[in-house]
């Protein structure tokens, strides 16, 4: 089960990440609805795996304070994204939502590998 959360996890930052590189060279750069389905995919999974983690018996203790900066990340991140749904543009916001996804999956990796 966790394998299949991480996955699924991984593939939600990346439709994120994605969205945001895709659209280095538009000339009217906006948030894309699969960068909405992306965030959301990401946080539910990352929640699920933080259940899934505390819930095991004797699992490695999480770093709540990571976990904590992740999840605060993760829902500006979708707010971003919600609010980009509505406008056919937004600079700001596209760079913004990129910015947060590439820090979220920045200290994911660090999380991994301390």
């Amino acid at each position: 089960m966790h394998s299949l959360l991480l996955f699924l996890h991984l593939v939600g930052m990346a439709v994120v990440v994605g969205g945001f590189t895709s659209q280095l060279k538009a000339p009217e750069r906006r948030i894309t609805p699969g960068q909405w389905h992306g965030a959301l995919l990401a946080l539910l999974t990352g929640l699920a795996l933080v259940a899934l983690q505390e819930l095991t018996p004797g699992a490695a203790p999480l770093n709540h304070g990571k976990v904590a900066i992740k999840l605060l990340i993760a829902v500006v991140l979708l707010v971003l994204c919600l609010q980009g749904r509505r406008r056919s543009v937004w600079r700001e916001g596209w760079l913004a939502t990129g910015l947060l996804g590439l820090l979220n999956t920045a200290i994911e990796i660090g999380r991994a590998h301390v």
